[in-house]
């Protein structure tokens, strides 16, 4: 997150966990928990841990939030920064439409594309919106994509679950302050 941080020269980054998902993810750790292990890992006066969806309760939906984030900050742009994964899957979304309407989206490339095969797939409905140059796409006040290449990050939450589980070192996963907690608090 550093990495988009400077690039992009954010001024804040919020963390915000969903309260419950409105796709078939299913959470493991209790909110309290998922709040917890964010406190635990951020230790950036810049990173913003923002309970408000587990505090508003039901289902979340992203366009509600970042609504409120924008009347709450009517001067600032905002961005909402995604994997690629959820950037793919954003169409699906209720109400995915009025996302584009508040701010640009960043996507984090977490992984090598290997230039001699294809590109990643994009959501044809997505593609016209995808902007190339960083200038460029900083000058739009909403409703653009920008594909950022960051570090590659060989983490995934199933696989750490599945070595917590099997009593597996996680250390070359994760920082090892949330492994301690995790491994103290036997959350999965």
């Amino acid at each position: 997150m550093s990495e988009i941080k400077k690039t992009h020269d954010l001024s804040k980054i919020y963390f915000i966990p969903t309260n419950i998902s409105n796709s078939k993810k299913k959470f493991f750790a209790t909110p309290k928990q998922r709040i917890k292990m964010l406190e635990v890992c951020l230790d950036n006066k810049s990173y913003i841990i923002d309970d408000r969806e587990i505090a508003r309760g039901g289902i979340s939906y992203t366009f509600e939030t970042l609504s409120e984030i924008s009347s709450e900050n009517p001067n600032s742009k905002l961005y909402l920064i995604l994997g690629l994964d959820k950037l793919n899957s954003i169409t699906e979304w209720k109400d995915f439409e009025k996302i584009f309407e508040i701010c640009n989206i960043i996507v984090s490339l977490r992984y090598s594309i290997d230039k001699s095969n294809q590109e990643p797939l994009i959501h044809k409905h997505l593609q016209s919106l995808i902007l190339s140059n960083p200038a460029i796409f900083h000058r739009h006040p909403y409703g653009r994509i920008y594909i950022e290449q960051t570090s590659v990050i060989n983490i995934s939450s199933t696989e750490i679950r599945r070595k917590l589980r099997n009593h597996a070192s996680i250390s070359d996963l994760v920082d090892p302050r949330i492994e301690k907690w995790l491994l103290e608090n036997k959350v999965y």
